[in-house]
């Protein structure tokens, strides 16, 4: 092999640098919106209305992105935005169903509740 990367290569050397560059930019974004809307305690938002508050939160923006494909498409600028809602509101998600504070959250382990 000559050192040249196959084209297969350099897609996913592609994709990996944008798919970091993507997770980098959600973790700023969660946390300036996190110290806006929660000041001191990152958990205030959550400690309302726990998990229950992240399905309507994320319902919102389902309901937008519907209404984007109903409407013939959105600007990309737009896709993006909708999209890093969802997905920071998950990785948000992640972090408060491990803080342990969720009543919903059961101790145990998923073969235990079988």
């Amino acid at each position: 092999m000559n050192g040249v990367g196959t084209e297969m290569d350099v897609n996913r050397r592609q994709f990996d640098r944008v798919v970091s560059a993507e997770v980098l930019a959600l973790t700023e974004l969660v946390r300036s919106r996190n110290r806006s809307y929660a000041g001191a305690d990152p958990y205030r938002c959550w400690r309302k209305r726990g998990l229950l508050g992240l399905l309507v939160r994320l319902e919102d923006k389902l309901n937008r992105f519907e209404t984007f494909l109903e409407g013939g498409g959105a600007t990309e600028e737009a896709w993006r935005e909708v999209l890093r809602d969802i997905a920071g509101y998950a990785v948000c998600g992640l972090v408060w169903v491990g803080s342990g504070s969720d009543p919903s959250v059961k101790v145990g382990t998923d073969e235990q509740a079988s």
